[in-house]
This record gives C-alpha cells, sequence and structure tokens, in this order.
C-alpha cells in the first residue's frame, strides 16, 4: 500500500513538473486552454438547436423557413466546432513540441556532464531510450494528454448543465452512468499504469541488447554466437511483446464494457421517455432525439476519451519519471574549482593516491610519483596495473580516494575543469572517430583551429600525404568509428587531433599497440614531433618505443615497483628487465 502510494506521489510530481515546462510557453498553454474551453461550449450547445428545430419548427409551427434557418445556425456551429478542434491539435502539437525540444536539450546536457563511472554502469542503450523515446512519450502528454482531459471535462460540465436547461428529470437518469464510469476507469487507470511501466522497462532491455550486441557484431559472429544471441533476442522480444499485449488486452476489455453500459444508459432513457409520455407529463420528440443520439454519447464519449487519453498519459508520466530520474541525478562531476591558466609547466606530482572503480578493490594504493615540466616518462607494467587510471585520474574522469594530485604546483581539484581538460590531450589506443569529415574529427568543431594550421601540422609530423591520398582529402568522410580507415591511420588521425590543440600535457595510451609496423614507422615520427618541449606520459606495451623516455614507471597491482631510465633499469635486472627480456625473447 505505501509503494503505491510513493508511485502515485511520484507520478503526480511528474505531470506537475510537465506542467510548469508547459506554462513556460505561456501563449500556447493558455492558448490551448481556451481554446478547449470555447470548444466545450459549442459542442454541448448544437443539440439544443437540433431539438428546438425539430420541436419548434417541425411540429410546433410547421416553419419550414425557420427550419432552414436553424439548419444555418447549426450548420456554422458545427464549421466553428471543426476549426476550432483543428486549432486546438495544432497549437497542442506545438506546445508539445517546444517542451520536448526544450527537455531533450536539457537531458543531453545534463548527461555530457556526468561522470565517466555513470556510463561505465549505465548500458548506453537504456540512455538512448530515455532521450529518445521516453520523451517522444512526453510529446503525448500535451497532444494527447493532460490538456485534452482537461477539454473532455469541460465538455462533460457543459453537456450537464446543457441538459438540466433541457430537462432536469432525462439530465438525472443520464448521470446514473457517472458514478459507474468513473468506477471503470479508475480500476483501467491502475491496470494500464502497471502495463505500460512494464513496456517501458523491456523496451529498455531490448534498446540496450541491440546497441551492444550491434557494436559488438564481430565478436557475436567470430566467436559463432549468432544462434545463442537470436535466442536470447527472440526471448526479449517476447516479454516486450508480452507487456504491450497486455496493455491491448486492457483497451480491448474497456471499451466494449463502455459501450454495454452506454447501450443500457440509452435503453433505460427511453423507457423513461416512453413512461412519461404514457403518464400525460410527456417529453417532447426533439428532447428525447437530443438526449438518445447526442447529450448520451457527448457525456459518454469525453469519459471514454479520458479513460483511452490514459493511454498517451500513462506513457507520458512512466517516459517523464524516468527521464526526471537522470535530470534529479547528482552524476556530474564536481567543478567547483576556480583556478584557471592560459598555460601549464606542466609539472605533476601524485602523492599518495588510492583509488578504486568499486569499493575493496584497489587499483592504485598509496602511488606517489613527479614528473618535470617537458619531462617525457613512460609507464609500463602488466595489464591491469593500473596504467590507464593514472590517466584517467589526471584528467578527472574520476576522482581519487584518497591522496593528492599536484599540477604545477595546485591541486587537481582547485582547477577549474573546462580550463584543466584544455590543457591535457590524450591520444587512446581504440581511437574514436565520428561520422564526419577528418577536418571535423581533428577541429572538433573549435572555429579557431583552420584548415591551414591543420595542413602545417600534418606536413610537421609527415601525414599530409596519407591524408591527402584519400578521396577528398581532409574532407573525407570517414564511417561510424572510423572503420573506413585502418586502425594505423585512425591513430594517426589523433597524434594530428592533439598537436593542433597544443596541450601542456600529452598522454599517449598505448598508441602503438596493434597496428602495423609501417604505422609504427609513422607514428614514432608523430611522437617524437608533438612530444618535444611538453611534459608528455607514455603508456606502451612495446617497450622497445620507450628507450628515450627521460623516465620509466614500473607498474605492478597498482604500486611503483621501479623508477628510471631504460638503461638505469636495464642495469638494475630487476622487474623491467624482466618484462623486457620476456617481450623480445618472443620474436
Amino acid at each position: 500500500m505505501k509503494r503505491d502510494q510513493e508511485k502515485s506521489i511520484q507520478s503526480k510530481g511528474a505531470i506537475t513538473r510537465l506542467l510548469k515546462l508547459g506554462r513556460k510557453h505561456t501563449l500556447w498553454f493558455y492558448s490551448t486552454i481556451l481554446t478547449a474551453l470555447f470548444l466545450a461550449f459549442i459542442s454541448s450547445y448544437r443539440p439544443v438547436l437540433i431539438s428546438q428545430a425539430i420541436d419548434i419548427d417541425i411540429l410546433q409551427n410547421k416553419n419550414f423557413s425557420g427550419l432552414y434557418l436553424s439548419l444555418l445556425y447549426i450548420f456554422i456551429l458545427l464549421v466553428l466546432e471543426v476549426s476550432l478542434q483543428f486549432l486546438l491539435s495544432y497549437i497542442s502539437s506545438f506546445l508539445a513540441q517546444n517542451v520536448i525540444y526544450n527537455l531533450r536539450i536539457k537531458l543531453y546536457k545534463k548527461l555530457i556532464y556526468f561522470k565517466t563511472a555513470y556510463f561505465d554502469q549505465t548500458p548506453l542503450g537504456a540512455l538512448v531510450t530515455r532521450v529518445i523515446s521516453d520523451i517522444e512519450t512526453i510529446s503525448t502528454i500535451y497532444t494527447d494528454g493532460i490538456l485534452m482531459v482537461l477539454g473532455d471535462i469541460l465538455r462533460i460540465l457543459f453537456v450537464i448543465i446543457m441538459m438540466y436547461s433541457i430537462n432536469w428529470k432525462l439530465a438525472t437518469v443520464a448521470l446514473f452512468i457517472f458514478p459507474i464510469m468513473i468506477l471503470i476507469t479508475r480500476i483501467f487507470q491502475k491496470a494500464i499504469k502497471k502495463a505500460f511501466s512494464q513496456e517501458r522497462t523491456q523496451t529498455s532491455i531490448q534498446n540496450s541488447f541491440l546497441q551492444e550486441r550491434l557494436s559488438g557484431m564481430m565478436i557475436v559472429q567470430v566467436f559463432n554466437q549468432r544462434s545463442k544471441e537470436y535466442k536470447n533476442f527472440f526471448k526479449i522480444n517476447q516479454e516486450l511483446e508480452k507487456a504491450y499485449l497486455k496493455t491491448v488486452f486492457y483497451f480491448s476489455l474497456f471499451f466494449p464494457v463502455v459501450d454495454i453500459i452506454t447501450g443500457i444508459a440509452i435503453g433505460v432513457m427511453i423507457w423513461f421517455s416512453g413512461h412519461e409520455a404514457l403518464s400525460q407529463q410527456g417529453i417532447s420528440p426533439g428532447i428525447v432525439i437530443a438526449f438518445t443520439t447526442s447529450y448520451i454519447n457527448m457525456l459518454v464519449r469525453p469519459m471514454r476519451q479520458i479513460a483511452d487519453r490514459f493511454n498517451s498519459i500513462q506513457r507520458g508520466i512512466v517516459g517523464a519519471e524516468r527521464v526526471f530520474t537522470i535530470l534529479d541525478s547528482k552524476e556530474e562531476m564536481p567543478n567547483t574549482g576556480t583556478t584557471k591558466k592560459d598555460h601549464l609547466q606542466g609539472s605533476i606530482v601524485f602523492d599518495r593516491v588510492n583509488f578504486s572503480y568499486t569499493e575493496d578493490q584497489p587499483i592504485l594504493k598509496n602511488l606517489s610519483f613527479s614528473v618535470q615540466p617537458g619531462e617525457k616518462i613512460a609507464i609500463v607494467g602488466a595489464t591491469g596495473a593500473g596504467k590507464s587510471t593514472i590517466i584517467n585520474l589526471l584528467s578527472r574522469f574520476y576522482d581519487i580516494s584518497s591522496g593528492h594530485i599536484y599540477i604545477d604546483g595546485i591541486d587537481l581539484q582547485d582547477y577549474e575543469l573546462n580550463n584543466l581538460r584544455s590543457h591535457i590531450a590524450v591520444v587512446l589506443q581504440d581511437v574514436f572517430l565520428f561520422n564526419q569529415t577528418i577536418f571535423q574529427n581533428i577541429t572538433l568543431g573549435n572555429p579557431k583551429i583552420t584548415y591551414e594550421q591543420i595542413r602545417e601540422a600534418a606536413k610537421k609530423i609527415q601525414i599530409d600525404d596519407f591524408i591527402m591520398s584519400l578521396p577528398n582529402g581532409y574532407f573525407y568522410e570517414v564511417s561510424e568509428r572510423g572503420s573506413s580507415i585502418s586502425q594505423g591511420q585512425r591513430q594517426l588521425i589523433s597524434f594530428l587531433r592533439a598537436y593542433v590543440y597544443n596541450p601542456s600535457i600529452l598522454v599517449l595510451d598505448e598508441a602503438t599497440s596493434s597496428i602495423d609496423s609501417k604505422s609504427e614507422g609513422l607514428i614514432q615520427v608523430a611522437t617524437e614531433q608533438i612530444t618535444q618541449n611538453r611534459t608528455s606520459i607514455i603508456i606502451a606495451h612495446r617497450l622497445s618505443t620507450i628507450h628515450n623516455a627521460d623516465k620509466i614507471l614500473v607498474l605492478d597491482h597498482g604500486q611503483i615497483q621501479e623508477i628510471g631510465s631504460h638503461n638505469e633499469l636495464m642495469a638494475k635486472d630487476g622487474h623491467y628487465r624482466k618484462l623486457y627480456e620476456a617481450q623480445f625473447s618472443k620474436k
């Protein structure tokens, strides 16, 4: 019971927030309400004219010219009703698109400031569902939801007023349908809310599954997992189908029940009218026609539509709750630092740093080392030793558990985050390129970087010829993730990207692993050029590439085992020498 109350409160909160978002667009929000008000009045008044035309013009006065005039009025009201219906549909859709436009931007802006750890723990498919499909369902709150329900309620009120103004007895009989419809609608609302929640959950699961499998399709095929993954998708799709069919079942059950109740109400009304006529307290034919053919349907139809709109409202509420959960999350990397610098000298100090991605599983243990401005150091060690973690902490993708990291003598957390990252460039082993031109992938939208600057930088690191050999040169459009060019070529582009940004600190994360010897040669040339006169940290599996490093850190299980130059460490006959000899003995 308590859980249901909490869910109800959460739903009301989502609706309240959505209405607040709508009210920010004052003109369109209140125009929708006023249009619904006028539409409710006009549609409820039309049967009054029909009743008068039948009773007064035809049965009482035999006045056919008056009948034509009444029909003209009815036609004018009908045209006005249709016009208002169009206007209501248009402005509510316009309002909805403005709301979700702003909401989608707000959500994306929130996500791009989240910590890296959040994306480590959250399936990308689930986030795609939030940004696209969940927000789309929110639009129906306005186009076919709350504001439309308000219009339906207004229509019901006007219909009741009009019915009582014509004949209070028939109006009272008609209202007996009211509590029955409210009870049925309430039962339907509870059932459909649960069904829609299950449907959205299954949709998110399916999107996450598809995103992961399509991204890792090569693994699926190489390890011959196609049949297994097909069966997994088949099961997930079955669960989604069940969730969807459950909502269909409730709607399929609800509307026939409403039709039966409507038919019974009309039957009772005809019986009551006949009874009144036999008791010489007759109700005019026009009034009977107005009630049985118009008002009873105009009373039931909005009730039925309100229940039907729960389809849209419940979908929208579930989507809104999921979107607001992200918007309310406190997952941003704290950016309380105020220090901003135009240039860094590049000194780095790790002082007794401890860090773990998950509790009770330490990655770095009391780690301490220093790097002088302009120094080139290399970090080596086995997989899982903590090499990549060091650069993740240096760029503040994660915050340390304890200890301190200093750059130019200032604690890392005292730097303004954007300013800090503007001075650090990272070249990763797995280079990510967007589905854009090479030029756009290099500049990343920075208008200060010109085509001429890029060409000049490319010539310095000797990769201009390679890029110009591609169709359209720097304006060659790479495919998604850069799969249309080789791994080595992607690495060279990432080197150029880092170079043109002219960072104070450069990090090369295993940049020469998994590439061919020709590309490695070009990368070695590029490395020599871009590491000149700047602090550089090189993480490498190939120990042959770090002979000229000023300092080599040998890392093992999050702790430094040895520090020194290549010659010094080889002379020690310690951990580094064993790694070096083991690597070269395999060749």
